[in-house]
């Protein structure tokens, strides 16, 4: 595009976007609710407009489905309806439709929005706001922002996209941009957004004090009121929601879609990440590509440790090497995550890797696509629950940094997983659905020399605490 058909091509985004983000709000004439990144972004947003300040330019990447452009569609309303911003102040801009656009270049579009269409603004403390969505389409989008960053002291700017945007972010780029990870809703948000059910109390952070404490005290009189709050207004049985919010509610696009719509939605997402977004991080040719398509399958299908990349070449007929290549780059896109065994380095080394899904929702996609539920339902929600704390403690880590480890018990018969906080005291994690003994955790809890031990089930409805074992509800569990 020259610069006549990017100010056309922009000036009509500022005519439509108004009306068509406000139908894209809204659900049975409600507005959605939002989730705390969008009240995180807010405050940036306020703070920004009563002082023009550095905190201007921020990167909000994320597994596909999790709801990134329902943020920034949220935070265009805000700015437009609530903040009375005149619409030819906020740019929203979507580089899915121009991702065709032969020699895509950014800032040019900034260029006239800032230079051209808000002339008179450049130089003032009129603030200006860019929204980028689907930002990975222009590879040179850290560049332009850093651009926008440091010659524009009045614009605001946010890019989201795939998780091909950390890749992108060099040092220089990374001192002047904040950084947002945006992940799949956890039970408590997914409640707060599908039921307008509030949480006052910390429910995330209390229970991951309790990980690393025997101290149940704060925890239990929170999960008391989190009950009571729950029987009085959730319409269905806890547990049933619960099974919902597994296999249908994690990504929040599909949070009142019917059911089989959403299967065939959510497998799309994953084909979507494996066929666009590996791409934009290397360049596969198509056997590679029908190869990942193969190997994801595989992994979705599997118990966790029960394969290895030589058992994974040897399935798909491909090399050591090339399915090696394909876990990292399924791994810089956070469709999977692996998880390392527990022990010494050279221990982890020699010892495959585990791997699950960032979303259940997409893990669940594979199962329900096929039909594979009814013959043994609990066993499903079984592998859904331990994928799901995998999940979660991986978002932990992400959150807290180098403060916490999380690996799998390598011993066979072991435990699922062993995670450390920086006393480095392994604490012993076993999850299931149906029968659960105290075996498997006492005898992890005395080889690790572990202070205390938890079990993750639907053995109890309440935290309880028999001398050193935690037992804690999969629904309380699931609020983190």
């Amino acid at each position: 595009m020259d610069e006549f058909e990017i100010r056309t091509y922009i000036l009509n985004l500022i005519n439509s976007n108004p009306k068509l983000i406000e139908s894209k709000l809204k659900y049975e004439y409600k507005y959605l609710r939002q989730r705390k990144e969008y009240f995180e972004m807010k405050e940036y947003i306020d703070n920004f407009l009563n002082e023009i300040n550095t905190d201007k330019f921020f990167v909000m990447p994320g597994l596909r489905g999790v709801g990134k452009t329902t943020i920034l569609y949220q935070l265009y309303d805000y700015l437009i309806n609530t903040k009375n911003i005149e619409s030819t102040k906020v740019l929203y801009l979507d580089l899915e439709r121009l991702k065709d656009e032969p020699n895509l270049n950014l800032l040019k579009f900034f260029d006239v929005f800032i230079k051209i269409i808000n002339e008179k603004y450049q130089f003032t403390d009129e603030a200006l706001f860019i929204f980028v969505d689907e930002s990975q389409y222009d590879p040179n989008w850290a560049s332009a922002g850093k651009i926008v960053f440091d010659e524009n002291v009045n614009v605001f700017t946010i890019f989201t996209g795939s998780n091909a945007l950390n890749l992108e972010m060099n040092a220089d780029m990374a001192r002047r941009s904040i950084k947002k990870e945006i992940y799949p809703l956890n039970f408590q948000e997914y409640l707060n957004i599908k039921y307008n059910l509030d949480f006052s109390y910390n429910m995330e952070e209390t229970i991951y004090e309790m990980l690393f404490s025997p101290n149940t005290h704060k925890i239990t009189k929170i999960e008391k009121a989190f009950q009571i709050n729950i029987a009085q207004k959730l319409p269905n049985d806890l547990k049933k929601e619960w099974e919902t919010f597994i296999q249908y509610g994690d990504l929040p696009f599909g949070l009142y879609k019917k059911h089989i719509d959403l299967i065939k939605e959510t497998s799309e997402i994953k084909d979507r990440v494996i066929e666009r977004d590996m791409l934009l991080i290397d360049s596969f040719n198509t056997k590679t590509i029908t190869s990942a398509l193969s190997l994801i399958n595989i992994i979705a299908k599997q118990k966790p440790g029960t394969l290895s990349n030589n058992n994974l070449a040897s399935n798909l007929d491909i090399d050591k090497n090339t399915v090696k290549n394909i876990l990292e780059i399924l791994e810089k896109t956070q469709l999977i995550f692996p998880i390392e065994a527990y022990g010494s380095t050279s221990k982890r080394e020699k010892k495959s890797k585990e791997y699950y899904f960032l979303s259940t929702q997409i893990k669940a996609s594979f199962f329900l696509m096929k039909g594979d539920v009814a013959s043994n339902y609990k066993q499903y929600l079984g592998i859904l629950l331990e994928n799901y704390i995998a999940s979660t403690l991986f978002k932990l880590i992400k959150q807290h940094g180098d403060s916490i480890e999380i690996y799998y018990d390598p011993k066979k018969g072991g435990v699922d997983f062993i995670i450390k906080d920086l006393t480095n005291k392994p604490v012993p994690i076993e999850v299931g659905i149906g029968k659960k003994n105290k075996k498997q955790i006492k005898s992890a809890i005395k080889k690790y020399n572990a202070d205390i031990g938890i079990i993750i089930s639907d053995k109890t409805d309440s935290i309880i605490k028999d001398e050193n074992i935690i037992y804690i509800p999969y629904t309380t569990f699931s609020l983190i």
